[in-house]
């Protein structure tokens, strides 16, 4: 019966959230990343002692844990911790689900496989492209209007660069279906590129040939929304980038920085054209166009240098502080812990993340989409080069740049821990009423700053402007 119950509840999201706020009241931690329900997980297949625990957390791997390796001393406090909310109980050397037990862990393996289901469907690389291409063929539609009719290069340069940035879509899309992301991602920078360099051409012609600037209103408000899509965007293919391990989409990402910086330098323009201030708009779309430029080459130069070898981690994005990554810390525990090659730390690490996605799906392996082909070497390279890691005797050891970024690793782990436990800590699903609140504001404030904008903006603007002049 609670079978048939939980896949009933499974395909409403009223239910799953219901199931899920019981299950973070009992885990006391949220079942996407919980060790308390991965260990109940494994109480459940038969490894039912502490000395068949400790080698299962042995080589375990979860980016979504607070902890980066869980250790004797706190499998040990999960343990008395589930027998204290009464959800393992303990016979002589043997550990056990209590009923109760049996029943959480059910409805965190529903709440797991939902949420996997719904990251695989939302955050696919198909859904990004597609809600891409939408914002693209608005904002450059309404750019190009405006931009003319405004008289701002600036403007209508940004609305012919976002069309430009369609073609992107279907280099990533056929990128994507030829499994060649890392090519994707050079034609990408290389059309940033070419952007940049039109953009400077043509801000140096404006700069010398001013002509006068309308701004108008609905100028103003398309900038703000072009800031907030491009925001939106960045954040999603960001995450979806990390998530599919995609450099396509991940170089892409950094267009939609360039087209925020855009939107500024467009705004600051339109500002100055107020005052009849008509050539800060070339000079900034000069200034910007550089930044796109020296950003394009930067991302270019590392995609090529790196190869084949580059990952998501080190993907410009920021190569010195790839060692902040949990993968990295992982590293340092276990070499500090033990002497192993090169190989046996990447085999331990493929049982690792073997493990955890067994459990957790693709909450323990955020950024490495094709487990089977992922290995360390491409990390554990990149820290050798940083002078954290060094081999002898086919051993790997710690430096002492690599012990102080060790202890680095375990102050930041306690800090996680400790923020987890005060926000778990009397933890309540949310009531009706402010369910209801919620609610309300999500639909009453979008439309109240709609009206706004329509009708009550254009009168404001009027006003500042007649104020100015």
């Amino acid at each position: 019966m609670e079978n048939v119950k939980l896949k009933e509840l499974r395909k409403t999201h009223k239910g799953i959230t219901k199931l899920s706020y019981e299950v973070t009241q009992i885990l006391e931690d949220d079942p996407n990343g919980s060790p308390l329900y991965a260990l109940m997980y494994v109480i459940e297949k038969g490894v039912n002692t502490k000395e068949k625990i400790y080698n299962y957390f042995k080589y375990f791997y979860v980016n979504e844990f607070a902890y980066i390796r869980l250790n004797k001393n706190q499998l040990n406090d999960f343990l008395l911790k589930g027998i204290h909310k009464e959800l393992i109980q303990r016979e002589m050397n043997t550990y056990s689900l209590t009923e109760k037990g049996t029943e959480a862990l059910l409805k965190s393996k529903n709440v797991t496989l939902v949420t996997n289901k719904a990251i695989a469907f939302f955050f696919s690389e198909k859904v990004v492209l597609l809600f891409s291409l939408v914002c693209l063929i608005f904002m450059s539609t309404f750019k190009i209007i405006v931009g003319l009719n405004a008289g701002s290069d600036a403007l209508f340069n940004e609305g012919i660069e976002n069309f430009t940035d369609i073609i992107k879509i279907f280099i990533i899309t056929l990128s994507i279906k030829l499994g060649r992301d890392r090519l994707g991602a050079i034609a990408i920078i290389i059309l940033m590129l070419i952007t940049g360099i039109n953009l400077i051409i043509s801000s140096v012609f404006s700069f010398f040939q001013t002509h006068t600037i309308t701004p108008s209103y609905f100028s103003f408000i398309l900038m703000f929304i072009s800031i907030l899509l491009n925001l939106m965007l960045l954040v999603l293919k960001n995450f979806v980038g990390k998530l599919q391990a995609n450099f396509a989409i991940l170089s892409d990402a950094k267009d939609n920085i360039n087209n925020i910086r855009l939107s500024i330098a467009v705004i600051v323009g339109l500002i100055f054209a107020l005052f009849g201030v008509y050539w800060i708009d070339s000079i900034f779309g000069i200034v910007i166009a550089g930044l796109i430029i020296f950003d394009g080459v930067e991302t270019l130069f590392a995609l090529i240098k790196f190869g084949d070898d580059i990952g998501i981690d080190s993907f410009k994005l920021n190569l010195d502080k790839a060692f902040e990554f949990k993968i990295a810390h992982w590293i340092l525990l276990v070499i500090q812990e033990e002497k192993l090659s090169e190989q046996q730390l990447n085999e331990n690490f493929m049982e690792a993340l073997e493990k955890g996605y067994e459990i957790f799906g693709v909450w323990a392996i955020f950024g490495l989409s094709n487990i089977e082909n992922f290995n360390i070497y491409k990390i554990l390279n990149l820290m050798k080069k940083k002078g954290l890691v060094f081999v002898q005797d086919d051993k790997l050891y710690l430096t002492d740049k690599g012990k102080q970024q060790y202890h680095n690793a375990l102050s930041q782990e306690i800090k996680r821990v400790s923020k987890d436990k005060k926000k778990y800590k009397n933890w309540k699903p949310p009531s009706r009423f402010s369910k209801l609140i919620w609610i309300l504001i999500g639909i009453v404030v979008p439309i109240t700053l709609i009206l706004f904008a329509i009708y009550v903006g254009p009168i404001i603007y009027d006003f500042i402007i007649n104020l100015i002049k």
